[in-house]
């Protein structure tokens, strides 16, 4: 977001040594691997009110979605999962061990329209990527040029790991006394091969956060006097980083679950979090929401958040008059899987033809998709460390929300003229991070520094 703070920052950068502050950082070794060709060259800044109001925006958001089988469907998880056009066998792993109280563990797909951030899209559960994002912070706090510029404007972040490493503490607490809890990434089979830099980048930070943290795959798991093992290993907490879809394709399909979900019923190991995290990360869920046919099932102040911070959203199905209006609205829509990552058959109206829109939203009928209004961001100014030149570019806001609230943020940014869909898989996608400034706090809302705003970090 365009503020007079990171203006101030581009122009230093114009003529001075912090136009290469990120190109100058030193990053942690599995960090730098993964990540820093990938780098935005400089970070975002954020009002510190303002990012915390929309982390607390995400909670209530949260809540609501976890309420709508209730307050729709009479508490019917079956009719809600079609409802919200999730898959019938990706639906039948996502309601095992239902408890109705998954764990806050979220990380917005938002962009902020001038006015307020929209929520793109919710994620919900562990298998978040960007945990590692602070190193970018820490990291230019160790370049004078940047540093200084923190130091004059009082800036601080919140680191994610850390924030996480705190959760993953807290959880195991109930399965093992050690300050040093055994916390294993636990992915789908062939899931560490194809992104191994990835997750050794995660594996990083999360020891530097005091965690003996490992790397397994779903096959690799064992289980003796009901704890899960890896490797022989007795592990505290499985950290899930694998989806319902990846387990149906998994060689031995969705028995390989079997050994975390004994140990986790056992009282031995704890699954953070299950499967059921994920019933509430459906672009569907949003639809629902957005939904004018189920306003009266919110309160006043339940509809104003979500007209506030929900785009027009609606599952497609074969109503003719969900038809014919996305049919007129090219231009104003995109299509997505109801679920997916990644932004996998994403596509947005503005870069199709008549033609071959009206094929793909016919096509899409009843096949579990959603059109959503099209959310434009204001453009972040950039300075290019080569050139001097400021290029604009969309930031996408991963904001991350625990169960302490705000928990950090990682951003992707695209230019304008690569699209409109920012994702890592996308070419030409940057990451960065954010640092926050003081500012309007709002009412109710922590200042930085203040010990209700856990995690803070001041830049110095």
């Amino acid at each position: 977001m365009v503020n007079a703070l990171t203006e101030k920052y581009v122009a230093e950068c114009v003529d001075g040594p912090l136009r290469t502050a990120v190109r100058d950082a030193t990053y942690p070794p599995a960090f730098a691997a993964a990540f820093q060709p990938a780098l935005l060259p400089r970070p975002l800044l954020v009002d510190e009110g303002e990012i915390r109001r929309w982390a607390d925006d995400l909670s209530v958001i949260f809540d609501l979605l976890v309420s709508l089988p209730r307050r729709l469907f009479d508490g019917d998880l079956e009719r809600y999962c079609v409802a919200a056009g999730i898959d019938a066998q990706l639906a039948a792993l996502m309601t095992r061990d239902v408890t109705g109280d998954p764990p806050r563990f979220l990380r917005s797909d938002a962009f902020y329209d001038g006015a307020t951030f929209r929520l793109l899209e919710l994620n919900s559960g562990s298998e978040l990527g960007g945990l590692e994002i602070a190193a970018v912070n820490r990291s230019l706090l160790g370049v004078e040029a940047f540093q200084d510029f923190a130091a004059r404007h009082e800036l601080s972040y919140v680191d994610t790991a850390d924030m996480v490493a705190g959760v993953l503490r807290d959880v195991a607490a109930c399965v093992t006394s050690s300050e040093r809890p055994l916390v294993a990434l636990v992915e789908a089979t062939g899931g560490l091969a194809a992104h191994g830099r990835h997750f050794a980048s995660i594996q990083e930070a999360m020891v530097s956060c005091g965690l003996d943290f490992r790397l397994g795959e779903v096959q690799q798991l064992g289980i003796t006097r009901g704890k899960l093992t890896l490797e022989g290993a007795p592990v505290d907490v499985v950290m899930r980083y694998f989806a319902a879809g990846e387990i149906l394709q998994c060689p031995a399909g969705p028995s390989v679950l079997e050994p975390i979900l004994e140990a986790h019923r056992n009282g031995k190991t704890v699954l953070y979090t299950t499967l059921e995290s994920s019933l509430f990360a459906s672009k569907g869920s949003l639809a629902l929401l957005s939904d004018p046919r189920f306003r009266s099932s919110f309160d006043a102040g339940e509809r104003r958040l979500i007209d506030r911070v929900v785009p027009w959203t609606r599952l497609l199905v074969g109503d003719d008059q969900l038809v014919e209006h996305c049919l007129a609205n090219r231009d104003r829509l995109i299509v997505k899987p109801s679920v997916g990552w990644g932004a996998a058959g994403a596509v947005a109206g503005p870069a199709a033809g008549d033609d071959e829109w009206r094929a793909l939203v016919t096509s899409r009928l009843d096949q579990g998709y959603v059109a959503q209004e099209i959310v434009t961001p204001v453009p972040e100014p950039v300075c290019d460390p080569d050139t001097g030149m400021i290029e604009d570019w969309y930031a996408n806001w991963g904001v991350f929300v625990t169960r302490a609230g705000y928990s950090g943020a990682i951003v992707r940014a695209l230019k304008p003229a690569d699209g409109r869909v920012i994702a890592l898989s996308r070419h030409g996608t940057r990451l960065t991070s954010a640092f926050s400034f003081a500012g309007d706090p709002g009412p109710g809302d922590p200042g930085p520094g203040d010990p209700a705003s856990p995690g803070t970090q001041p830049a110095q």
